[in-house]
């Protein structure tokens, strides 16, 4: 038994399609009425074909085009008797590029969008088709269909000029179409982890490939002869991937029935694990292979080259597609496989963690809060501020819970205004009344250091759609002109940000599972200057109570982030911030690799158990440390 997603089966409807929509003319001068640039600095022409969109090489990501129904923003498109859209492209450079379709729209009140990409050779036509409510293979946000406010069409960030020709862009099709079931796009969730074992399926004819074992069946189990040193077996579901989130480690229970020790192992991606004791004949052993990976990622100080070779991992836990059973130490061996199971390993922190940073040195710690009080110290946090994200959450003191000596970012569906009603003069960017409240947490205007380490221990929340941060941001303070997600920018116009950047120390999009989540530098601005180094698969081995520590490490032209006490990747360039930066957290829905936001599985909660922070003596400024404020509880009056 196991549960299958992605592509639907049933791809029919007995109602008939409504004739499809053209919804821009690409052989008419008119067209250009309805398109603007997205980023790139397109040059778009219609040409005999369609419309021609040309693209400088690597000057920004999701370069292309928006199209829209009308100069007025407020008009929209009324898509609610289609199924789809669809354009037909083709690519006009050089050299391979990577499209991307997407509508725009809003689910649950808030923006959102289906997508789906498409690789164009050079010369090659495709067309690509978005069915709605389904975006990059599987199931996605439910638009509402009657309120489409534009379509995007973009390529991928290449060192080398592209352009496209968009020979139609239609709806059509019938509402309420689902994708055809496509067996390689299948996502396979074993129940409760279990691949092999009692009461599961297991078809070795479609699930064990084998190189030198004699692979059988036996009562439940899998029989393996392996003949000799290079001899192994991959084992894999049954078609598409499995979707292991809810794990850490892949565990298998081996029985030696043969004549001589034996020690597996198991190969996930680029670890390896094998029997630390060799398991003697007739007895059995259990041998599980971590998804953290045994060398920790080093990022190239050239940021677009991506980690060094060999370092970090390149398993992706929600598309596992194998992994690899060799015997180890050769020679034949004869081995039952009488379990296999996705589970979840705990740890033990080392004892430092917490106390103190992981280097010597001359340290001080310089911001303790352990949320030990009867409430929140608004002397050192704001708990109202900007929302830029999701546009469906506001901000309530209400659901900022302190508890046992925990602050909780309290998830809930709750109708109320943006900060409590609480209006700053300068929220260009204010949601006003939502359905949907959580808490928030940032030190703008009251803490700020350059440099240092900064540790939070804190527990994730499990709702599907949910998007917890712990970050860092430049604050050079009221008087430089700078203000909220301000200050990475590339010129002093953008809030004298020169230097300055965004680190994610701990980003958590809640459909990778509970113990991953996405490290990031940002710096440049938020516009087409916009630079970003990230590693999404950073797994971790949660403490006993279910929470992790996370820290950064932050000295002069390098940034070295840590996992509960173990580092988890470093990255060395002289680009790394040298302003002082202040803590955030916060918790809205959506993120960029999200599953559907789920508001029957609410409320959640994101708790924080402290926030700690140690200053080198050598590296101490003068604008480090807590700065003298009212108490004021909104960031954007300090």
């Amino acid at each position: 038994m196991f549960v299958t997603t992605g592509w639907a089966q049933d791809a029919t409807t007995t109602a008939p399609a409504p004739t499809p929509l053209q919804i821009i003319d690409v052989h008419s001068q008119d067209a250009l009425k309805h398109i603007r640039p997205n980023f790139g600095d397109p040059v778009v022409t219609v040409e005999d074909k369609g419309i021609l969109v040309q693209l400088p090489a690597a000057r920004a990501n999701y370069a292309g085009i928006q199209v829209f129904p009308d100069a007025d923003p407020k008009v929209t498109w009324d898509f609610s008797k289609y199924g789809d859209i669809e354009a037909k492209i083709t690519n006009k450079g050089k050299d391979i590029s990577r499209f991307t379709l997407s509508v725009q729209g809003t689910y649950a009140g808030a923006p959102a969008n289906n997508g789906e990409p498409a690789g164009l050779k050079p010369g090659e036509s495709k067309i690509v088709k978005i069915i709605f409510g389904y975006s990059f293979g599987k199931a996605g946000a439910i638009l509402d269909q009657s309120k489409i406010k534009q379509i995007l069409l973009y390529v991928d960030k290449r060192p080398f000029d592209q352009a496209f020709e968009i020979e139609y862009l239609q709806a059509g099709g019938v509402k309420g179409e689902k994708p055809p079931f496509n067996p390689a796009d299948a996502v396979i969730v074993p129940p409760n982890g279990v691949i092999l074992g009692p009461g599961v399926a297991f078809d070795v004819s479609k699930q064990v490939v084998a190189s030198g074992v004699k692979v059988s069946a036996a009562n439940g189990a899998l029989a393996l002869g392996f003949s000799g040193k290079d001899a192994k077996v991959t084992v894999k579901p049954p078609y598409g991937v499995w979707n292991l989130n809810q794990a850490n480690e892949i565990k298998v229970t081996f029985k030696n029935v043969g004549q001589t020790p034996a020690s597996p192992v198991l190969v996930l991606g680029p670890n390896k694990t094998g029997s630390a004791t060799p398991i003697a004949p007739g007895a059995e052993g259990v041998v599980a292979v971590s998804f953290v990976p045994a060398v920790p990622v080093v990022e190239s100080t050239d940021w677009t080259k991506g980690p060094m070779p060999g370092t970090g991992t390149t398993l992706v836990s929600t598309a596992t597609k194998s992994f690899d059973i060799e015997a180890g130490d050769g020679g034949a061996k004869s081995l039952l496989v009488t379990s296999i199971v996705a589970d979840t390993a705990t740890m033990d922190v080392p004892d430092w963690v917490g106390k103190r940073p992981p280097v010597q040195g001359d340290w001080t710690m310089t911001f303790d809060e352990e949320f030990n009080g009867p409430d929140i110290d608004l002397h050192k946090w704001n708990i109202y501020g900007h929302n830029y994200w999701d546009k469906r959450t506001h901000f309530s003191k209400d659901d900022l819970i302190l508890k046992d000596g925990k602050v909780i970012l309290h998830y809930e569906k709750k109708t109320g205004p943006h900060n409590d009603g609480v209006t700053p003069p300068d929220d260009k960017n204010g949601v006003g009344t939502t359905d949907y409240a959580t808490g928030f947490l940032n030190t703008f205007g009251k803490f700020t250091q350059r440099y240092g380490y900064f540790e939070s221990r804190m527990k994730l929340p499990t709702a599907p759609g949910l998007w917890p941060a712990f970050w860092l941001m430049p604050d050079r303070g009221k008087t430089s002109g700078s203000r909220y997600r301000i200050g990475t920018g590339k010129q002093p116009e953008d809030g004298n940000g020169v230097g300055g950047m965004e680190f994610d120390i701990m980003e958590f999009l809640s459909g990778w599972g509970p113990d991953r989540f996405n490290i990031a530098m940002i710096w440049d601005g938020y516009g087409r200057d916009k630079k970003n180094l990230d590693c999404e698969l950073n797994y971790y081995k949660p403490d006993k109570d279910g929470y992790v520590t996370v820290g950064l490490l932050w000295t002069p032209g390098s940034a070295v982030y840590y996992i509960n006490g173990s580092e988890a990747l470093r990255w060395e360039n002289p680009r790394v911030s040298d302003v002082e930066e202040y803590i955030m957290y916060d918790m809205v829905t959506g993120g960029w690799s999200n599953t559907p936001f789920d508001d029957t599985k609410l409320p959640d909660d994101f708790y924080i158990d402290y926030v700690r922070v140690w200053q080198r003596k050598d590296l101490a400024s003068p604008a480090d440390g807590p700065k003298k404020n009212s108490g004021d509880p909104t960031e954007m009056k300090n």
